[in-house]
């Protein structure tokens, strides 16, 4: 979701897969979306916002067919002369700058052995997991040229940054053309979950 005349970008991500995940990431775009082109954007109007669309998805989840599910979320806001990332789970901010990557999000996730050779990361911080819900709030310094990247795990776990770097700092690109070539990076290098991209120019 968009609202670049805010400064607004999110990328939701159901978690747990199926049509309960997809609900409940809609569900909290909808919500955003729903609440912030009614109300001024602050600090305090989208941690609101995400709160909502806590309360929505945890609601929903009550019901049969579509417990356990959850959504990560990831709120980039330009404002002024910096971004300011809100972060629930495992999709991620990141900052493209004059050849560098830097990431501005910090994935909430644990790792779990499911077998001798088997490691599995574990979302340990979702939308609709439990009634009330922790967002982790950081703010960075924009410069002019900045390129703001938000994505979901199904790019991350498949690319390095070094990788997403230089796709997103591939020159003769459209924005959208390098979304697409997160994508086909992704799925290239054998990447089946779903694949959220938005990239965001600071001029």
């Amino acid at each position: 979701m968009s609202l670049p005349m805010r400064g607004l970008f999110v990328v939701a991500d159901g978690v747990g897969g199926g049509p309960a995940g997809d609900f409940a990431s809609r569900a909290v775009v909808d919500t955003l979306y729903e609440s912030l082109t009614e109300s001024e954007c602050t600090r305090e109007s989208i941690l609101q916002s995400i709160e909502r669309a806590n309360d929505r998805v945890y609601a929903a989840a009550r019901r049969e067919g579509f417990h356990g599910m959850a959504s990560t979320v990831v709120v980039g806001w330009k404002c002024d002369d910096q971004v300011v990332c809100f972060n629930v789970g495992d999709s991620r901010g990141y900052l493209v700058r004059s050849g560098s990557i830097m990431r501005l999000t910090r994935d909430h996730t644990r790792q779990i052995q499911k077998a001798p050779n088997v490691v599995k990361q574990v979302v340990t911080n979702a939308v609709g997991i439990n009634p009330s819900i922790n967002v982790e709030v950081t703010s960075f310094p924009l410069n002019s040229g900045d390129i703001l990247l938000l994505a979901s795990d199904g790019i991350s776990d498949q690319l390095d940054d070094d990788t997403i770097m230089a796709i997103v700092s591939t020159e003769n690109l459209s924005f959208a053309e390098k979304a697409r070539a997160l994508v086909d990076a992704s799925e290239e290098r054998g990447g089946r979950d779903d694949k959220s991209v938005i990239i965001a120019f600071n001029e």
